[in-house]
């Protein structure tokens, strides 16, 4: 009894050092493509030139991924949860209003300090993948946030739902128009053009 407790321990500390390998891994990848985006064109990187930015293995990365196609679509998934977790709903209960423009500003932000990477994504031919993830995950948190107020208890689920993808589509739409215009990147004047929109919202 004694030996497998033991054993289970070691399995529990071998286990933890394979995550931190795997977590280690992803982070180099990130930090490494993240890089890479804001000197070329997704089509222009090769995985050879990201394992070794990241400092891995190419059979590290197949380890992992069947190509560069399929992890751009789990860098897409990451940037969604970290604006995710950066920007959490459960920060704004009851307040559509607040959430929507600070996640705005911070989306705003973003584009304004990553000039290059944005436009060599916006050139990429994966770029609609980008925006279909990040779609969804605004989509979630917007609906998540409607929720959790209590005027919209007596709303329609289905209501919701579309209420919250129209004004995600919404959102993003006046965020690439913004950038498309070059409006001097004044973010407080984005913010005060969006605060128009949203001041009517009803929910």
């Amino acid at each position: 009894m004694q030996e497998l407790m033991v054993f289970g321990k070691e399995r529990n500390i071998l286990e933890k050092k394979l995550d931190y390998r795997i977590e280690k891994t992803y982070m180099g990848l990130h930090n490494a493509f993240t890089a890479l985006l804001g000197e070329k064109r997704f089509e222009n990187i090769t995985v050879n030139e990201l394992c070794q930015k990241a400092m891995i293995r190419r059979t590290t990365f197949y380890k992992h991924f069947a190509d560069k196609y399929e992890y751009f679509v789990f860098y897409c998934k990451e940037v969604c949860e970290s604006f995710h977790s950066q920007i959490p709903p459960e920060l704004f209960p009851d307040n559509v209003q607040n959430y929507s423009l600070q996640m705005c500003r911070f989306l705003f932000r973003f584009m304004s300090e990553h000039k290059q990477l944005v436009n060599n994504i916006k050139e990429s031919d994966l770029f609609p993948t980008l925006l279909y993830f990040l779609s969804e995950q605004i989509t979630e948190d917007l609906l998540a946030t409607m929720r959790q107020r209590s005027g919209s208890a007596g709303l329609e689920p289905v209501f919701m739902e579309n209420a919250a993808a129209f004004y995600s589509g919404g959102f993003l739409g006046m965020l690439l128009h913004w950038d498309k215009k070059k409006y001097a990147y004044d973010e407080d004047l984005f913010i005060s053009t969006l605060s128009r929109f949203v001041a009517e919202n009803q929910f």
